[in-house]
């Protein structure tokens, strides 16, 4: 039985026209009244504009989905009207050169799960030591990041790490923790809502129990994240379900019955990531999400869920749709997105072993600086998916134990890379030369 608040939650159709309207005139009407940010031109105010239409308008495929801070148009641009969204767009389509506006960072390797397709298993290092981690977190959001994907191994298990971690960030940037649920309080929900917690995007890898259970290697983990998700809206913190899905369950018609799950546990997003060959799973080619048809159907399915049709759904956020050519393509290397790995190590995504340095060995400005010039052209190929093989033969050519590749190994490859496509949203709004 579907909630009935959920219509008023999901927004399609009309009503969510209205809130693009509603947006795109507030927008304009704040930045009108801020002109030095244009340098007193009004061509760049009015090229300012033209930008924030465009990128508004690429999220018109999804619900806009009503949070307690207010809308959100995309699981990865923060709610409008907070901070953070402005700092988004500012840091975007302001700033020169633009920034990256998600950061995935992991706090810690520790984790009692052995989840088959974690891309850290091979990680090798401690984790950073809290002051770094913490000095780090700061210098990322004073670079433009608007969103903090907070993770592990489980960030619970290090809880006042976490705790500490985010108060060190302040209202630029929305925060999202991921987690397995293992070990999450009503008490720490609270004082991480206090701190700043946005929400959670809690790992279902099936709407199956038994196979879920499976996948983690922990009898009752199912059980473990639905409570998460359940406690989410208990405190009137966001929740989005993080979802691998494999070939054989989306062909089985297991979507659906995640969407189903989802909308019982009154997610506000389902996020179906699709299978990469990262980490434990680098080297492997079955299964990767590589049938044509299949990544047909999911941005159908995409396209379906956050329909009118579907009003009464969580918003579903098919990462083949999003990563499409019309959309945004790739956008791993701080383009719209990097990661920052446990130890310390900067890389392009957290789907691609390449480091292109360690904040242990010198500032986290530097290293970004250093990887932006290696993916200058935004491009619409996945590389996750056809830098998995190179990565992987350099991985054994050189006897490496740990993932990412080190430095020089990876600037290396990032240098061969073959010229790729450019994704068409990029040239339209002319902020990366």
């Amino acid at each position: 039985m579907m909630p009935d608040n959920q219509s008023r939650r999901y927004i399609t159709g009309f009503g969510k026209f209205l809130a693009y309207i509603i947006i795109a005139t507030n927008v304009a009407i704040r930045y009108v009244a801020a002109p030095r940010l244009f340098g007193w031109s009004p061509v760049a105010y009015v090229r300012f504009l033209r930008r924030a239409l465009i990128l508004l308008l690429v999220f018109r495929h999804n619900k806009v989905v009503r949070v307690a801070q207010g809308y959100k148009l995309h699981l990865y641009l923060p709610a409008f009207p907070t901070p953070a969204f402005y700092y988004a767009i500012e840091s975007k389509l302001i700033r020169t050169p633009a920034r990256a506006m998600t950061v995935v960072f992991s706090m810690t390797k520790a984790c009692s799960y052995k989840c088959e397709h974690c891309y850290q298993r091979r990680d090798g290092g401690p984790d950073l030591e809290e002051d770094l981690l913490c000095q780090t977190a700061r210098a990322i959001q004073d670079n433009g990041v608007a969103m903090f994907d907070i993770e592990g191994g489980e960030p619970f298990v290090r809880y006042p790490r976490l705790l500490r971690l985010m108060s060190e960030l302040d209202s630029r940037s929305e925060i999202w923790v991921n987690t397995t649920g293992a070990q999450l309080t009503a008490e720490m929900m609270s004082e991480l809502k206090s701190a700043g917690l946005f929400g959670l995007m809690v790992s279902v890898h099936s709407p199956d129990a038994v196979i879920h259970d499976a996948f983690t290697g922990v009898p009752g983990s199912f059980d473990i994240a639905c409570d998460a998700l359940r406690l989410c809206r208990q405190m009137g913190v966001s929740g989005a379900v993080n979802c691998v899905l494999s070939e054989d369950e989306v062909r089985n018609g297991r979507l659906d019955q995640l969407m189903e799950l989802a909308c019982e546990l009154e997610a506000d997003y389902v996020q179906l990531i699709h299978p990469k060959p990262a980490g434990i799973w680098l080297g492997r080619e079955e299964g990767m999400q590589s049938d044509l048809n299949l990544i047909k159907k999911l941005r159908e399915e995409h396209i379906r869920y956050n329909s009118s049709a579907k009003h009464n759904y969580p918003s579903l956020a098919a990462q083949v749709f999003e990563e499409d050519e019309l959309v945004m393509g790739c956008t791993c290397g701080g383009v719209d997105r990097f990661y920052v790995n446990a130890t310390g190590e900067v890389q392009p995504c957290e789907f691609l072993n390449l480091s292109f340095g360690n904040v242990i060995d010198e500032p986290f400005i530097d290293i970004y600086n250093r990887m932006r010039e290696y993916f200058a052209t935004p491009c619409v190929e996945w590389l996750c998916c056809t830098q998995a093989q190179p990565i992987n033969n350099l991985f054994h050519k050189h006897s490496l134990t740990h993932t990412p590749l080190p430095q020089a190994i990876s600037e290396q490859l990032a240098q061969d890379l073959p010229q790729g496509k450019p994704t068409p949203l990029y040239k339209k709004l002319g902020i990366y030369k």
